[in-house]
């Protein structure tokens, strides 16, 4: 369970993974609503997800050892769903951390495809919660 990852999020309050939705794959998707902050249309915000087959091709840069879990720091743009990359960071199967990655302003910008995974993530973050 994402418990693991308790202290990789920063924030002022607790840690509150909660997961969104799981994908066909079984591939788990967790926010930490304790993290998420908002400005206007734009909301920031960490992401946990759990591969339980290895998932080299979601860490854009080569590593050495099979990614079964990442921890990533995003910003959204509410009012048409994109989304960048801001940090990244990849775990093992046993949740070591392999390596840290950081992207700031020049991280991969990409839109959820309506009805992926993703996009239910973003849509959970772009709807404030009561």
């Amino acid at each position: 369970m994402a418990g693991a990852f308790l202290s990789v999020a920063p924030a002022a309050s607790a840690v509150e993974w909660t997961k969104i939705t799981e994908n066909s794959v079984n591939d788990k998707f967790f926010i930490d609503t304790s993290s998420i902050q908002r400005n206007g249309a734009i909301v920031w915000y960490w992401e946990y997800r759990e591969f339980p087959q290895a998932n080299n091709t979601f860490v854009e840069a080569k590593v050495d050892q099979p990614v079964h879990g990442a921890v990533i720091r995003w910003s959204v743009d509410c009012t048409n769903k994109s989304q960048r990359l801001r940090k990244l960071n990849a775990y093992t199967k046993n949740r070591k951390l392999i390596q840290k990655f950081e992207y700031g302003n020049t991280g991969t910008l990409m839109q959820p495809r309506p009805g992926s995974s993703a996009y239910r993530v973003v849509d959970r973050v772009c709807t404030p919660q009561e």
